[in-house]
């Protein structure tokens, strides 16, 4: 069996686990497609060697490059990439990514294309899933960083800290990073809070402790749109007034994307791999594979994906609730 393999849009951590797993699991002859959707086009491929993937499999070294377009496809394109990768013998293409990614492959599964996608994003937004590859490693870049401020409040007290992180319109990395990281406040776009009330919770958390924590997702502020960043500097504006105290902030972009895959990683990108596999020898076509309630992964329809929110009904908000940091 030979695979085909490309990612699309943000890189992460943890997708070298999930290609060397893939092709382990399968016994099958792996081929890279470099720079998403774009290298599809441009035929820009390469094989890789099981000799390779095993050792890169728990490196944060990216063992190919993505890309991105936002550019619609016409039928001759996709006719174009179905006829090449039956020039490679490709039998089954793979790709990792978020919603735009899954929903091409829909497209390129009308051409005869045997296609499967997984979620792909540190944003953890992907339809129908609980979890996404790259999701765990971020939190764990958002846990030391807070740890580090943690350590210069205690040094320095009375400091209120602000960290806005990436996201999207979608705040589940800044909700469950907040949990994990036992940062004070978790701003996200699903829970607006007041700024007056926000303040008045603020003072009241620091005449208790060295220092206070804000996490922000970037798409809090209505001001946000894919590609802005700088959701704080409008709250610390609005903010620094009211608690009289000055808030220091910290920008915790691209870096989210990598570093060593966390152990929840690795199994994270095995089980979506064994499913993968599992789906092809069983005769399956064009599927999602999404990990569901039960940390299961399971085949879905590749039909018309969409980003999801903070599921406002589910344990991590409800949590969040309960410890009082939304």
């Amino acid at each position: 069996m030979k695979i085909g393999m490309v990612i699309s849009g943000g890189d992460v951590s943890g997708i070298n686990n999930f290609i060397f797993q893939l092709a382990q699991q399968a016994g099958a002859e792996m081929t890279l497609f470099s720079g998403g959707i774009v290298g599809l086009l441009e035929n820009q491929h390469q094989e890789i060697s099981s000799r390779d993937l095993v050792d890169y499999s728990i490196s944060a070294i990216p063992v190919m490059a993505s890309g991105r377009t936002d550019r619609k496809l016409m039928g001759s394109e996709y006719e174009l990439i179905a006829k090449k990768l039956k020039s490679l013998h490709i039998d089954v293409l793979v790709m990792a990514g978020g919603d735009g990614s899954l929903q091409f492959l829909h497209h390129l599964s009308e051409y005869g294309v045997n296609c499967f996608g997984v979620g792909m994003t540190i944003d953890n937004d992907v339809f129908g899933s609980y979890y996404s590859i790259g999701f765990s490693t971020a939190c764990e870049q958002v846990m030391m960083e807070v740890r580090k401020l943690r350590n210069t409040g205690r040094a320095l007290p009375g400091r209120v800290f602000m960290m806005e992180l990436l996201g999207g319109y979608c705040g589940e990395l800044t909700l469950q990073a907040a949990i994990k990281s036992n940062a004070d406040f978790a701003l996200i776009p699903e829970c607006q809070i007041p700024i007056p009330l926000l303040a008045e919770r603020i003072k009241q958390r620091l005449a208790g402790q060295n220092s206070v924590i804000i996490l922000c997702s970037e798409g809090y502020t209505k001001e946000y749109s894919p590609g802005f960043q700088g959701a704080i500097d409008t709250l610390i504006k609005q903010l620094e007034p009211r608690i009289g105290v000055r808030i220091r902030k910290t920008l915790l972009g691209y870096g989210l994307r990598n570093g060593d895959p966390t152990c929840e990683e690795i199994y994270q990108g095995t089980i979506m791999a064994s499913e993968v596999v599992r789906c092809i020898n069983a005769g399956m076509r064009n599927k999602a594979i999404i990990i569901n309630a039960g940390n299961k992964p399971i085949p879905i329809d590749l039909v018309s994906m969409q980003k999801r929110l903070v599921d406002t009904e589910g344990h991590h908000y409800k949590l969040a609730r309960q410890i009082h940091i939304i």
